[in-house]
């Protein structure tokens, strides 16, 4: 689980910056296919309507990313510490801020694209509303690995 924190924080690091420095080109990680599908435009006619609105687009990832490194420090700290010591509220603290966050991510998000008709899930990473979604699926199984081993431990 500590190495899923840090993972967590490695991405909230690298997504932004290489979004940010890459403009005024296409971000890849903010910006795909699904994106384009949901808004109507191209990252060229974004850039074209306004550079600023591409820079904007950009800084809601950036933001979202200080969460994800919030949620990965303390998923890193919690798992370092209480976590391997088999402190109960350790295991209960991971299960909540780590699963809750990513159901909430796949099916809000999801469940908007889903609504203007675009697809829910694609395994082609950016083609639909959840995003990277072979990710997704890599670290949703991370995830239960990370916290269904030692449930019978700390469940108590």
């Amino acid at each position: 689980m500590a190495a899923y924190g840090l993972i967590n924080i490695f991405f909230a690091i690298i997504v932004p910056f290489s979004s940010y420095f890459g403009l005024p080109g296409q971000p890849m990680f903010v910006f795909a296919q699904g994106d384009a599908q949901f808004t109507g435009l191209t990252w060229g006619q974004i850039a074209a309507l306004s550079p600023d609105l591409g820079t904007w687009i950009v800084l809601t990832m950036a933001s979202m990313c200080a969460m994800m490194m919030g949620v990965g420090i303390l998923t890193f700290m919690i798992a370092r510490h209480a976590y391997r010591n088999g402190e109960r509220w350790a295991w209960k603290a991971l299960v909540a801020a780590n699963v809750l966050t990513l159901a909430y991510y796949v099916f809000f998000i999801g469940g908007v694209h889903a609504a203007k008709g675009l697809p829910f899930w694609t395994w082609v990473p950016g083609t639909s509303g959840v995003g990277a979604d072979l990710f997704v699926v890599i670290f949703a199984v991370w995830l239960a690995v990370g916290l269904w081993l030692p449930r019978k431990e700390l469940q108590g």
